[in-house]
């Protein structure tokens, strides 16, 4: 082999070797450089590797409290979790704001939802090429960059249509007592929104356009794309996710343990206020405290009179 070949071989082999280390977190939140080794060799034996990266299969769904009152129920109980700050999303969480709350979803550095007030969106899958979140009530407002990839696809669902997102700025809201969905499509991308149909019959498609909205309620018969007008209130939230998306680059992947770290943190506050409203776990002071009042009651008893 010529000399040239051979440095050359040689040059290529050392920066794939090195290449780990570059990628590597610099602190304990991101992917050790064993882990994302281990994780690009699983992806080159499965043949999702491409360009010299790993094709992760489910976005890294994040959760971010805003403002107000904002709970996760997840898969493992029936019980809702009160949420600050930040949390990772698994597959089957419920996440529901109050009257005051907002929050925020990431995927990887390409999505950003913003959830309104009253807001109930269960993350029903995660994988990117069947991602499924579905809206039981309330708001959201979207911006999912482009997917350049055709396995990859997301959906948001209501009770009355299904939305196919391939990368655009959205808003969907639902209303459980007048039963109405409503999809609305601002300055970019595309919406293809299909009636939600259990008769098995083929459902009709209707393909959103930039700045234009559908309304769907069970008294109308006919349906057709509008300019926007009513859902046009939400482009100051989309605003807020425009920054926020952007805010996003250079994000990197946390390693698996410090997910189940961080979504243990998150939900603890959940098994104490359980643990103490059973009584099972009450502080040694309060119990040292009740011991102490009870033998001062008994100290200011008179003491029983002798028979005679």
């Amino acid at each position: 082999m010529p000399m040239k070949s051979i440095f050359i071989t040689g040059l290529f082999c050392a920066l794939l070797a090195s290449a780990p280390a570059a990628f590597a977190q610099e602190d304990d939140v991101d992917m050790s450089q064993q882990e994302y080794q281990q994780m690009m060799k699983q992806s080159m034996q499965s043949g999702n590797y491409n360009q010299g990266q790993a094709q992760v299969q489910s976005w890294d769904a994040r959760l971010k409290v805003i403002s107000g009152t904002v709970m996760v129920k997840t898969v493992e109980g029936d019980e809702w979790s009160k949420i600050t700050g930040e949390m990772p999303l698994d597959p089957n969480d419920v996440v529901k704001t109050s009257a005051d709350g907002i929050a925020e979803l990431y995927l990887d550095d390409k999505g950003a939802i913003s959830l309104g007030r009253n807001t109930e969106l269960e993350i029903s899958s995660l994988e990117q090429e069947d991602a499924v979140f579905t809206l039981n009530v309330g708001s959201l407002v979207a911006k999912v960059k482009h997917f350049l990839s055709e396995k990859i696809k997301m959906q948001v669902r209501t009770p009355a249509v299904v939305c196919a997102i391939r990368g655009t700025e959205f808003a969907v809201e639902y209303s459980q007592m007048g039963k109405e969905s409503s999809v609305a499509v601002f300055d970019e991308g595309r919406v293809a929104v299909t009636q939600a149909d259990d008769s098995g019959r083929e459902a009709q498609e209707y393909l959103l356009e930039k700045n234009t909205e559908i309304n769907f309620s069970p008294d109308k018969k006919r349906y057709r794309p509008g300019p926007l007008s009513r859902m046009s209130r939400y482009r100051g939230a989309l605003g807020t996710v425009r920054t926020r998306l952007a805010a996003l680059k250079g994000w990197r992947p946390r390693s698996f343990a410090k997910r189940a770290e961080l979504r243990n943190l998150a939900l603890k506050r959940k098994i104490i206020r359980r643990q103490l409203k059973s009584g099972k776990a009450r502080p040694k002071a309060a119990v040292g405290a009740k011991k102490r009042a009870a033998k001062a009651r008994a100290r200011r008893q008179p003491p029983p009179e002798e028979e005679e």
